[in-house]
Order: structure tokens, then sequence, then C-alpha cells
């Protein structure tokens, strides 16, 4: 849901809905609020979550190799931030 504090009516669609987030009639955005709610996620867990899944949509129609990159590094921040919690949950 988009943000209702902001006007978008002057935004071109090009920069609300670009056709690299929204395929096979799937947005996105809408896709990470549905299945990774904030009650259930952390900030950071949420930004991780949806840049690698971001950057795995669109590498085709971006920056390809690169754009897997950026979701591989996102990937592998997530997963450090998981092996810390389960450190931190066993030291305690």
């Amino acid at each position: 849901m988009p943000n209702k504090n902001i006007n978008f009516e002057n935004v071109p669609e090009s920069v609300t809905q670009p056709k690299h987030y929204h395929k096979g009639g799937i947005d996105v955005i809408g896709f990470l609020q549905e299945h990774f709610p904030e009650r259930k996620y952390t900030i950071t867990e949420g930004f991780f979550i949806g840049n690698a899944i971001k950057y795995i949509c669109r590498y085709k129609e971006k920056n390809g190799i690169e754009d897997l990159e950026k979701a591989a590094d996102y990937v592998q921040r997530l997963m450090d931030l998981e092996k810390g919690s389960e450190s931190d949950e066993k030291n305690s």
C-alpha cells in the first residue's frame, strides 16, 4: 500500500510502477507487504529480503549478473544476521 502522505498524482507510472517490478500480474511490493509483514520481521530483515527479491525479479530487464550479485549480497547479509541471532540465543 503506497504511503498516503505522498501525492502520487503527478508522478509518472514508470516511477510508481516500473515494469520490471510487475511481472505476470505480480506486484513485487504488494507481494512483500503480504508475505513479510512488519509484525513478524524486523525492519532490517525486511530490507534484506525485499532487496534480494527485487534484484532477482529485475535482473533480466536491468543489470544482469550485477543484480544477481546484489541479491546474493543481501541474502548473505540476512544469513549473517540469522547466524548472529542464533549465536545470541545459544549464549543466553
